[in-house]
């Protein structure tokens, strides 16, 4: 049995013929010799267009807003988390602004020494308030047997034995800490029991980053450098705000470094036999120079020869009274 090819127009009748809405047959007679009942021709678009419009586009409308307004809701949410957020810590700072300011112990800072006596059983009390979160060095300088706690919330941040472990020059004591920005911290000092009177210093210094080590020295700020055989010394330069008298130090891990500090004329201002004069914590260095405000002072820092490789500390700060005529 052959099967006729329909022809190409005969399909593009068929594929393009208008769509017809074909009632359902309900009586049996319409079935024999009758043609069915034929609705007017319905524009496919316009059913599509219909459809559309009466469901899909209220539906969409409805679910942007939704969401809009969901979103907006989430974002009043987070601001006002981050106002609260902000109000608290405004709070917590107007409280420590206000807690320093009534302070019952006199502060102490990075740039200065604070210079005092005691007498067999007194202690002195100090607070003080880093600036930067890091490592910070305490000690003393004088005469006498001191012994040294350092509190932070009411609970000695000194590890056990070390309050008297003359860690510093002769029998001075020496602390390294970390500390947070903020913070208070007490510092306390006294005589050894046995002690009679004394007079002393005690300085605070704090420690650069290591991004800032190719930063010029601050008042009050150490740099610490690792110094090796492949490095033979460190170099860092210092212009004072103030003229008068300074005191440049180095401090090391159980080091001996040598130091020198040349003019901005070129020459050196440490005296013959001086640079590796360790007048500091054991071998360390500790030289009093009067600098002259805005000239660039240079500070080389060396490692002894008969050591082989150790971290060491240079800083500059002040006082009142010449720390080597202390100890």
């Amino acid at each position: 049995m052959k099967t006729k090819l329909m022809s190409s127009a005969a399909l593009m009748i068929l594929f393009n013929a208008p769509t017809y809405a074909i009632t359902p047959i309900t009586n049996l007679e319409e079935v024999e010799g009758v043609t069915p009942k034929v609705m007017e021709p319905v524009s496919s678009a316009s059913s599509v267009n219909d459809f559309s419009a009466a469901s899909g586009d209220d539906l969409i409308l409805d679910i942007t807003e939704e969401r809009k307004e969901e979103e907006r809701q989430a974002q009043e949410a987070r601001a006002e988390a981050e106002r609260a957020r902000l109000a608290e810590i405004a709070r917590i700072e107007r409280e420590k602004r206000e807690a320093r300011a009534n302070d019952i112990y006199p502060e102490i800072y990075v740039t200065r020494a604070k210079l005092f006596s005691l007498y067999d059983d007194e202690h002195m009390t100090f607070s003080f308030y880093p600036e930067t979160s890091g490592w910070h060095l305490f000690q003393t300088y004088g005469f006498t047997d001191t012994v040294m706690e350092i509190y932070h919330n009411g609970e000695s941040i000194v590890n056990a034995g070390k309050s008297d472990g003359d860690d510093g020059i002769d029998n001075n004591e020496l602390q390294h800490k970390y500390l947070e920005a903020g913070e208070r911290y007490v510092v306390q000092v006294y005589l050894e029991y046995w002690t009679v009177h004394g007079s002393m210093l005690l300085n605070v210094r704090a420690e650069d980053p290591v991004e800032k080590l190719w930063d010029p020295l601050t008042l009050g700020y150490a740099k610490k450098v690792w110094l090796a055989p492949t490095r033979t010394h460190f170099t860092t330069k210092f212009t004072p705000k103030e003229s008068g008298w300074y005191n440049i130090e180095t401090f090391s891990d159980d080091e001996d470094t040598v130091m020198e500090i040349y003019h901005p004329d070129g020459y050196s201002m440490v005296a013959a036999g001086e640079s590796d004069g360790d007048r500091g914590v054991g071998n360390e260095e500790l030289q009093v120079k009067r600098f002259e405000a805005g000239k660039t002072y240079t500070i080389q820092v060396y490692m002894q020869d008969l050591d082989d490789e150790g971290f060491a500390w240079v800083h500059v700060w002040r006082s009142l009274r010449e720390p080597i005529h202390m100890s």
